[in-house]
């Protein structure tokens, strides 16, 4: 358990950081969508982008196109870079539930050497 909480204090930090990165790549894929010149309509467009980054599929999803198209990176590393999250959530997810299924297990052995204990006791 406490292995799960490490990591998950650990995906917490990494979530705020990459989000910085995230937020910028959004509001530059915004840029490129609606073709915004302007520093005013830009401003407005990096406030809009601090809301729509955190949208599960959206966010991600704008995060790529502004990575590939406006920042030249590759799209493999920019679907890992933006995707992690999910990553990482279905890995723990994973490790949980295996910990709960050992557990469910250990329990049940235990049941079992009691009830042997109680018949070896009559």
């Amino acid at each position: 358990m406490r292995k799960i909480r490490t990591l998950l204090l650990l995906s917490g930090f990494f979530y705020i950081t990459i989000s910085i990165f995230q937020i910028s790549a959004v509001a530059d894929a915004l840029k490129l969508i609606l073709m915004i010149n302007n520093t005013f309509l830009e401003g407005i467009l990096f406030i809009i982008s601090l809301f729509i980054t955190f949208t599960p599929i959206l966010g991600p999803v704008l995060g790529i196109i502004g990575a590939t198209f406006v920042w030249d990176w590759n799209i493999l590393l920019a679907f890992l870079l933006f995707f992690w999250p999910y990553f990482f959530g279905g890995i723990v997810w994973f490790l949980s539930n295996k910990n709960k299924i050992k557990n469910k297990k250990e329990k049940k052995i235990d049941a079992e050497d009691a009830e042997i204990i109680r018949e070896w006791k009559r």
